[in-house]
């Protein structure tokens, strides 16, 4: 008897095999938090001097060389979007076909309590080229957050499936690693090709006082196309991004999930609804003072949609926050 052959079966014979043998050949520690991590010498291995601006190969990213730079998350053949080496999401390609100009107004925010709020996105900084000679940057750039404060040092290393930014500011006394990560699992080809993907944060106090701190993540609900109208549903602990189909386009229809397994998450399932930047504006000024929202889902016309997990570390101490992404798009 002949045996069956299909997506699944290629996809295990061909693609997970040999990803497989490549992952374990490149990988040769997982420990990615410990290797290659030292700001104060701008990241410069030490048999490279300053003046050496070559990157070594398999070695981190930093500087010019995180201006391209991006790491495809997502299920193979299940759609994808790309962590950019300064944490920024971009190519967001969920419905059926590459969109690698798709970049999506969803960010996450640190806002840390003191005398002074200090609250900015945790990504590096925004790469030149996207503010001069992107469509629209000479209009202001609708649509995106290039305006909002950053961290000033970012670093980036790859280790398939995984992807790690480490990023620091003189500001916040925390060190910061964002950790991106697919459904990769050699052998397995249904898990492997699950819509999913996820983002971890982790920070840890390097200061002497504790941090009463705010994260967020904001996404506006990019998902609306073709004039129809969205909405932005619950999930436990997240907010799901919607878009219903029509008799004439069902292909339309489109769910984007966005949650955390933090059981102290408050979601604004609605941000003020006005044009331009008013509503990135408004769920700004939420963010820069330290404050958290709620708002229940209303019917129609959510420009975008937050949750925010409040937290507090003693010096010394850690804290993950574990940010899951899952879509449905048929």
């Amino acid at each position: 008897m002949k045996q069956k052959s299909g997506r699944r079966s290629f996809l295990k014979n061909l693609t997970i095999g040999g990803l497989g043998a490549t992952a374990g050949a490149l990988v040769p520690d997982t420990d990615m938090a410990s290797k290659e991590r030292d700001f104060n010498s701008d990241s410069i291995p030490k048999n490279e001097t300053p003046s050496d601006k070559k990157r070594l190969y398999n070695h981190t990213y930093t500087g010019e060389n995180l201006r391209k730079i991006a790491f495809p998350i997502g299920g193979m053949g299940a759609g994808m979007f790309c962590l950019e080496g300064t944490g920024a999401i971009s190519h967001m390609s969920i419905r059926h076909k590459p969109e690698i100009y798709h970049e999506p107004n969803m960010f996450a925010a640190i806002a840390v309590k003191g005398q002074k709020v200090v609250a900015k996105v945790v990504e590096g900084p925004v790469p030149d080229w996207k503010m001069f000679g992107q469509r629209g940057t000479g209009n202001g750039a609708a649509g995106t957050n290039y305006g909002l404060p950053r961290f000033n040092h970012a670093q980036f290393i790859v280790r398939f499936p995984f992807a790690s930014i480490d990023l620091k500011d003189e500001e916040v006394p925390l060190d910061i690693q964002v950790l991106g990560w697919s459904p990769f699992i050699p052998t397995d080809e249904d898990n492997s090709s699950l819509p999913v993907g996820a983002l971890e944060y982790r920070f840890k106090n390097t200061g002497n006082k504790v941090v009463d701190a705010v994260f967020s993540y904001n996404a506006r609900n990019f998902v609306v196309q073709n004039n129809q109208k969205g909405t932005v549903k619950k999930i436990e602990n997240g907010f799901i991004l919607s878009q219903e189909g029509t008799a004439e386009k069902p292909h339309l229809e489109t769910d984007f999930a966005v949650f955390t397994s933090e059981t102290q998450t408050m979601v604004d399932h609605c941000w003020f609804r006005g044009g331009w930047f008013d509503p990135l504006t408004m769920v700004w000024n939420t963010i820069k003072e330290g404050n958290v929202k709620a708002n229940v889902p209303v019917e129609s016309g959510a420009p975008g949609a937050s949750l925010f997990v409040p937290f507090k570390l003693k010096s010394g101490e850690e804290k993950t926050i574990r940010l899951m992404m899952a879509w449905y798009v048929p």
